[in-house]
């Protein structure tokens, strides 16, 4: 079977359990934290991370995706003291954000899959925490010069290595069917494919061509953002896709972070009022509420333990 790269150094599958499909430890502007570090309390973001990720590892979360990436700010050794203190374990990412370095638009695909590659297989910022998923992502401007080059370059490192891609997609304008058709032509095997973000959008129909085409979804951004379908709705969609007998295809999260950076000579990060639960949204209120409305504790089960180890682990 194959074994699973955690921050902490690679599992055995089957001790995945319970995993929330698109999450982050912490959440930053850029990389902000590591060119400035003095305008940002380490160990105080450390400890805020470390006891929100208790609390959900109490809940029984055992396991998170963490699909942060160079240009969000990751850090793969604070990443990795959290994963310890708290007892959970964390899935990290390679890939690219929205926000391509300039020298992805100048360097040549190939070259940009081999930092992927190097990332999977030897370790990312000079560590020997490996990458266990891949980062992708496209946004309101559509599919641009720079986010295609990032697209071919992770397609291409997936057929490599078969790591997973996980993507950040505009589901209202259905960038899944351009995402997928790139990645498929750089030799992507489509079921390492996850389109990220799809309950941003309650159109079944559009989400069940993809599904026909063999890939995974993230059901994510629970409970909602202002502007898109709150958590009532998405939980309708899940249903919707469910009762069609998709539950082996579906996979649940946030897209949320156990902290943000915090700003020296403060306590606290700023607050994200949208969602008060956190990372503890799903646990609480979202699954509780699709039980309730006629989804079976056994594709709960399903959704929130066996695809996600199917998807890292290609079986």
């Amino acid at each position: 079977m194959v074994a699973v790269e955690t921050a902490l150094g690679p599992i055995d599958p089957s001790q995945l359990g319970f995993t929330l499909s698109h999450e982050h430890v912490m959440t930053s502007a850029g990389e902000d934290t590591k060119h400035y570090p003095w305008m940002f309390d380490r160990e105080r973001s450390l400890e805020r991370a470390i006891s929100s990720l208790r609390e959900v590892k109490q809940a029984g979360v055992d396991t998170m995706i963490d699909l942060t990436t160079p240009d969000l700010g990751r850090d793969v050794k604070f990443i990795q003291e959290v994963s310890r203190a708290a007892g959970i374990q964390v899935v990290v990412a390679t890939g690219i954000w929205l926000d391509p370095p300039r020298s992805f638009l100048t360097r040549s695909v190939a070259a940009s899959a081999d930092i992927f590659v190097r990332e999977i297989e030897e370790g990312i910022d000079n560590t020997s925490i490996k990458a266990g998923v891949i980062k992708v992502a496209t946004d309101v401007a559509g599919i641009t010069p720079v986010h295609e080059n990032v697209l071919r370059a992770a397609g291409r490192a997936a057929a490599r290595t078969g790591r997973p891609i996980s993507s950040h997609h505009h589901a209202e304008a259905e960038q899944g069917r351009d995402q997928l058709r790139i990645l498929l032509e750089e030799g992507t095997p489509v079921d390492r494919i996850c389109i990220g973000h799809s309950a941003d959008t309650t159109d079944v129909d559009y989400l069940l061509l993809l599904l026909d085409q063999g890939v995974w979804l993230s059901m994510d951004r629970y409970p909602g953002r202002p502007g898109r379908p709150n958590w009532q709705q998405r939980n309708a969609t899940v249903k919707a896709l469910v009762d069609r007998g998709w539950a082996h295809r579906i996979m649940l999260g946030h897209d949320f972070g156990a902290t943000r950076p915090v700003p020296a000579g403060m306590t606290e990060p700023p607050a994200d009022d949208y969602n008060p639960d956190g990372l503890l949204f799903l646990s609480r209120i979202g699954l509780p509420a699709l039980i309730s409305s006629g989804v079976s504790s056994t594709d709960v089960d399903l959704m929130m333990r066996e695809v996600p180890r199917r998807f890292l682990t290609g079986e």
